[in-house]
């Protein structure tokens, strides 16, 4: 039932919160669309049509979605040689642990090949900036405290306490047991 509750509300709030950052972006220009973090991996908001188009052109090979409410513009993608990767999440929601090791080795093999991807959500603030946050952690060797504050630095409208959701901190306890 929570579930169902969490599922309506995105659906409902998406329009509204949509304009909300499309006015954070366009209008006020106290946000950015998107923002390189690291040479091959961008994250941003949800790409327009038109902004899809511009992005496989400008050489984004790869892109995670984690909209669950908009599955993204797959034929201009497929028109261009793009490969996306679908984590829907709910919107307000962090991805699960699952997903954001999907998210990760996604992005790990793109940047190895030297391609770049592009991860979004609807503002590129949370379930995008989450993925690459846990990425950085593994790529990078940082804490979440360190990925954090990196990734504050490269886009600043990422929410500021990310590092402390409970599925960064699990992932975090999984690297780390890994290497040790």
């Amino acid at each position: 039932m929570k579930r169902f509750f969490q599922n309506l509300y995105a659906k409902l709030i998406y329009w509204p919160s949509y304009v909300y950052n499309w006015t954070m972006i366009r209008r006020l220009k106290w946000w950015r669309w998107y923002d390189e973090i690291d040479p091959h991996v961008f994250v941003g908001a949800v790409p327009s049509r038109t902004m899809a188009k511009d992005l496989a052109e400008s050489g984004i090979a790869g892109v995670i979605n984690t909209c669950h409410e908009y599955e993204g513009p797959l034929d201009i993608y497929r028109e261009h040689g793009v490969e996306q990767l679908y984590l829907p999440t709910v919107d307000f929601t962090p991805p699960s642990v699952e997903d954001i090791d999907e998210g990760v080795r996604f992005i790990e093999r793109y940047v190895a090949e030297g391609k770049d991807v592009y991860v979004h959500c609807k503002a590129g603030r949370a379930r995008s900036a989450t993925i690459v946050l846990c990425w950085l952690m593994k790529a990078k060797g940082m804490t979440p405290e360190q990925a954090q504050v990196y990734l504050l630095e490269k886009r600043r409208q990422v929410l500021p306490t990310l590092y402390r959701r409970p599925v960064v901190q699990s992932y975090y306890r999984t690297l780390s047991e890994t290497t040790a």
